[in-house]
């Protein structure tokens, strides 16, 4: 068994380059470090620094070390910060995972309403929007994703499964674009082609598959002149006259200066937001509440934005 303090030191070392710089980090003496980093080459008979001039580096089998034990790190911290709650008295913890946009706009809802009802449950909230693999998902309770509306459901072991809603694409472009003033309504995917696009999700994400299929559908391949990993950035991107990007409906502002959107058409783009329920908490009143009061976030949003558009 490796000793978890001595984990943390060589971490430390890895990390801050050198032993008297993680004797300072740490507020330890470089002999304590010393000791420490001696001993666990000792506990696991790996040999995790050598020379290097005046200094040292970790061998590649300290890297590797170093590497794979940063799960366990975040768990044991995780872990401290439960210990922590319940020490100063809190009833439990709540994990919710959620896309930005879902985050941004339902989330604090959500929030509101637990934290007067359940004042000493404690929120813990991600991003989740790297998708299932995330480091830690599993043990979020609540985990709101998304889904392409065309293809089948996807279930989650250990997890039931609530549909929250379903919504469609918007291209969001520059005030005064021509988009905008030739298509009052909605627009045809094809008007798209040869457009100057904005990316503006991860590559290989749940949206931009379902946009990747939308345009292929159209029969062309969208002109990206540039590639930002969030909307705000897009839509900022947008708004100087950079180009146009495409969003789903939640995540286009229902105003924004100088910029404004319509609605995609033939095909039309769609996804499904669900929201995934760990088996083992589904019964508990936090995420019985927190259920209800998602619901209700997502009814209100929609329906604003669509009397507002």
């Amino acid at each position: 068994m490796i000793d978890v303090q001595r984990l943390r030191v060589f971490r430390a070392v890895v990390a801050s380059g050198s032993v008297q710089a993680a004797a300072d980090h740490l507020g330890f003496t470089p002999s304590a470090v010393s000791q420490q980093i001696s001993a666990l080459q000792r506990e696991t008979g790996l040999v995790l620094f050598e020379k290097a001039g005046r200094g040292i580096a970790p061998t590649a089998a300290a890297k590797v070390l170093a590497s794979e034990s940063e799960d366990l790190m975040e768990s044991l911290n995780r872990l401290g910060g439960v210990v922590d709650h319940l020490r100063d008295g809190h009833t439990g913890t709540l994990t919710i995972g959620a896309f930005s946009s879902a985050a941004q706009f339902w989330l604090p809802t959500v929030a509101k309403g637990l934290r007067r009802d359940f004042p000493d449950l404690v929120l813990d909230l991600a991003l989740n929007e790297l998708g299932p693999e995330t480091p830690g998902v599993g043990r979020r309770d609540l985990d709101i994703t998304t889904e392409d509306a065309d293809l089948e459901a996807v279930e989650r072991p250990g997890y039931s499964r609530h549909v929250l809603a379903e919504e469609t694409y918007r291209v969001a472009a520059p005030r005064g674009h021509e988009l905008l003033t030739e298509w009052d309504h909605q627009v045809p995917m094809l008007a798209l082609a040869g457009q100057p696009v904005i990316d503006n999700d991860y590559h290989g994400n749940t949206c931009t598959l379902i946009i990747r299929n939308a345009c292929r559908a159209a029969g062309f391949s969208p002109r990206y002149v540039a590639r930002a990993e969030d909307h705000h950035t897009a839509l900022a991107f947008v708004a100087a006259g950079v180009g146009v990007t495409i969003l789903p409906a939640l995540a286009v502002p229902e105003s924004m200066p100088g910029v404004d959107s319509r609605e995609l058409v033939n095909p039309s783009p769609r996804r499904r937001i669900v929201v995934h329920v760990r088996d083992a908490v589904a019964g508990s009143p936090p995420v019985t509440r927190a259920l209800d009061l998602l619901d209700e976030a997502v009814h209100k949003t929609v329906s604003r934005r669509a009397a507002a558009r």
